[in-house]
């Protein structure tokens, strides 16, 4: 709605408002003024009829004088009776309605939102450069009234199209400059999911899921940088990602391989190269270390500490609930892993992943499992070991798996049993 339609709807209403009002008044005004005509009427008529009665002898000459003035009277005393009644109802409407009018102006100003309403259409009108200037990856220049607006006018237009991927985008973009990741995953995702084929989108969700530094999701932008490297295998930006979230997983191997590709193209003085060496120089030494640890066998001490180390986890015995048994999928995958659980970091120190078979089974879950070598079972002193039946086998949760959990603590160097019920749908 423009402002010239809201302006002309306003008038409307309170040009309404004083007809009727007015109305009554001008209603009143007549009917006294048909009633001033009868009333003149009636006497005229009474004037002839005492002619009337005079001729007849009914009545002298004296009283017919008498009658006559004592209708003058009475019409006298009604006509100053009706001018006084005219003379002060439209004083008394015109100050009611003038006071109608400021009291209903103070109570507009106060709920109608005008400025809400105005901020908003501003909003609306700065978006296309706001959001220019977001897609130059410029946000650290808008101010805090800028980020508010922006988001405003995004949220508006979401709300007229809800289908709008580049609208979802953005809005994922700005939550992400920021800092609210996960409002900016979901955004992002939603974009994705509106429009699967394109890569830009992908791209952007691979890197939001990167600046959380949780497991899982980077677990999920590895997979998802590792799609659209099979799309076009020699783009160096996706590779460098690839290198840098494989860094961050200790995936040594992925590391290294696109390292390699982009490594001539990067200065060598670069703090990412810098950085990706280092980390590669730490997973190969820990590598290098486990390795050792496993080939001397010969020596008693280091036998020990290699049992020790190897042999720590828990014998998983993994049943299903009745529940379970009626609704959990068929076929997918058992996943079965340890997080700490006197912590908040949702990092799994072992993981075990397979097809599922036939349940109930078993599972043996030790440091072997580690996903890093320097975080696994002997790390933490208490665990909480989670078994889920997923449909696709990715680590994220999706509608339709199902999960169940125990806690239990840590005995080094020992594997006790733990049993794990399958009981509750995600």
């Amino acid at each position: 709605m423009s402002w010239a339609e809201f302006y002309l709807i306003v008038s409307g209403l309170i040009t309404l408002v004083l007809l009727i009002v007015a109305f009554p008044f001008l209603r009143n005004k007549k009917h006294a003024k048909q009633d001033s005509l009868s009333n003149t009427q009636i006497i005229r008529q009474r004037l002839v009829e005492l002619e009337r009665e005079v001729k007849e002898g009914l009545i002298s000459e004296i009283d017919k004088r008498q009658a006559v003035d004592e209708l003058k009277v009475a019409l006298v005393d009604e006509s100053a009776f009706e001018s006084k009644k005219t003379g002060t109802a439209p004083l008394v409407l015109l100050v009611g309605g003038v006071i109608a009018l400021i009291c209903g102006g103070v109570v507009y100003s106060q709920v109608n939102q005008m400025s809400q309403v105005k901020r908003s259409t501003d909003a609306i009108a700065a978006l296309p450069q706001l959001s220019e200037q977001l897609a130059t990856g410029n946000a650290n220049n808008l101010t805090q009234q800028d980020i508010a607006d922006l988001a405003l006018a995004i949220r508006q237009r979401l709300r007229e199209d809800p289908q709008d991927d580049t609208g979802w985008m953005y809005l994922g973009r700005l939550l992400l400059s920021i800092g609210q990741e996960v409002q900016a995953i979901e955004a992002i995702d939603k974009a994705t999911k509106l429009a699967p084929k394109n890569s830009a989108h992908k791209v952007t969700l691979a890197q939001a899921l990167m600046t959380t530094g949780d497991v899982n999701n980077l677990q999920r932008a590895q997979s998802i940088l590792s799609g659209l490297l099979a799309n076009t295998p020699g783009n160096d930006n996706l590779a460098l990602m690839m290198a840098v979230v494989s860094a961050q997983v200790g995936d040594v191997e992925q590391t290294k391989r696109y390292y390699e590709q982009v490594k001539d193209k990067l200065p060598a003085d670069s703090d990412m190269t810098k950085r990706l060496t280092s980390r590669i120089d730490e997973l190969e030494g820990r590598a290098n270390e486990v390795a050792k640890l496993s080939d001397a066998s010969s020596n008693t001490e280091a036998s020990t500490v290699s049992e020790q180390v190897s042999e720590t986890g828990f014998l998983i015995n993994i049943e299903l609930s009745e529940a379970a048994k009626q609704a959990a999928p068929k076929e997918g995958f058992l996943i079965v892993f340890a997080q700490d659980a006197l912590s908040e970091n949702r990092m799994p120190a072992a993981v075990v992943k397979m097809p599922i078979g036939t349940l109930p089974t078993s599972v043996t879950l030790t440091n072997k499992n580690a996903m890093m070598p320097q975080y696994n079972i002997t790390s933490l002193s208490q665990v909480n070991v989670t078994a889920r039946l997923s449909i696709d086998g990715d680590v994220s949760v999706s509608e339709g798996e199902w999960q169940g959990s125990a806690s239990a603590q840590v005995l080094e160097g020992q594997t006790p049993e733990l049993t794990v019920i399958i009981n509750k749908e995600l």
